[in-house]
């Protein structure tokens, strides 16, 4: 039930993060003479896959931090608590993946690194996650400022 408009923020946040577990693209860059790309799941050399990389488990469990917080809007204060946490783990999230690729810690030694849409979609869900956290706090200003009236 979207009754709010931080649910339709949240709920874009979830649709960008499955599409990142579609495969598409985060980053691509070239080692030892060979183009290599990095997605959700592991950094490939063209079919043959180099190392595993196991971003899909945080996306999944942010995924489903998202739909727990979209879940408790009875529950106000639990729900401000939630997006909270989801937000410093997704801003750290987002942080740790961009110090990846500015410190080179991909294998084969990259050189000319360029980003992919699934980097920008990662991107684009921070400020959405925060408008959402607002919408919550803003949520319960209004309710606390009718409780006062009572």
């Amino acid at each position: 039930m979207i009754q709010r408009i931080q649910h339709l923020y949240f709920g874009f946040v979830i649709i960008n993060l499955s599409i990142l577990l579609s495969g598409i693209q985060l980053c691509a860059y070239e080692a030892i003479g060979m183009p290599h790309q990095l997605n959700a799941f592991d950094i490939r050399n063209g079919k043959e896959v180099v190392m595993l990389f196991p971003l899909y488990i945080v996306v999944i469990l942010l995924m489903l931090l998202f739909i727990a917080i979209i879940s408790q809007y009875k529950k106000l204060k639990l729900q401000i608590k939630l997006a909270k946490i989801t937000f410093l783990c997704y801003l750290f999230f987002v942080l740790g993946i961009t110090a990846v690729f500015i410190a080179g810690w991909l294998p084969n030694g990259p050189s000319n690194l360029t980003l992919g849409f699934g980097y920008y979609l990662l991107i684009l869900g921070l400020p959405f996650t925060y408008l959402g956290l607002r919408g919550i706090i803003r949520d319960k200003n209004l309710l606390d400022s009718y409780n006062r009236l009572r």
